[in-house]
């Protein structure tokens, strides 16, 4: 008897860490754009006119990943002309219909801060770090992912 409850304790502690190390789920439509919990959590975000510029009034789902380590997927798009970057940014949308071509909002995208330059792709990447929420300087994006790392697929 303790030896089935011991194979049983140790059958249901693999499948629990199993399920631990699954990385989150994205699907990619016809269009391209990326649709994953996260990306679905990020668009809890309205914007408010204060002075002349709109700043973020983040929903509580988003501040409660504020702070913390978050796995992404999406486009890379470098902010210079280079194949190797530590500074980009990463978009639900195609680079042809990405928010700086005017189809998606500014919760579309994240700015990235990676330890290692990640090469630029054409097709979606994975990335773990940490949500910066940024309801303050116009000159950054809203959502910043710091201390970036490639993960890969």
């Amino acid at each position: 008897m303790k030896n089935r409850l011991r194979i049983s304790l140790a059958a249901m502690l693999v499948g629990c860490m199993g399920a631990a190390a699954q990385k989150p789920a994205y699907k990619v439509d016809k269009g391209g754009q990326v649709s994953s919990e996260t990306w679905k959590t990020l668009a809890d975000v309205k914007f408010k006119m204060r002075g002349d510029m709109y700043y973020p009034s983040f929903g509580e789902k988003v501040k409660a990943l504020g702070g913390k380590p978050v796995e992404i997927v999406g486009y890379l798009f470098p902010f210079e002309e280079t194949r190797w970057s530590k500074h980009f940014g990463l978009s639900s949308l195609p680079l042809n219909a990405c928010f700086f071509c005017g189809v998606g909002g500014p919760e579309t995208v994240v700015e990235v801060e990676a330890k290692t330059p990640i090469k630029q792709s054409d097709k979606p990447i994975r990335i773990r770090g940490t949500l910066m929420l940024n309801g303050t300087n116009a000159e950054k994006m809203v959502y910043i992912v710091t201390n970036a790392e490639l993960v890969e697929e």
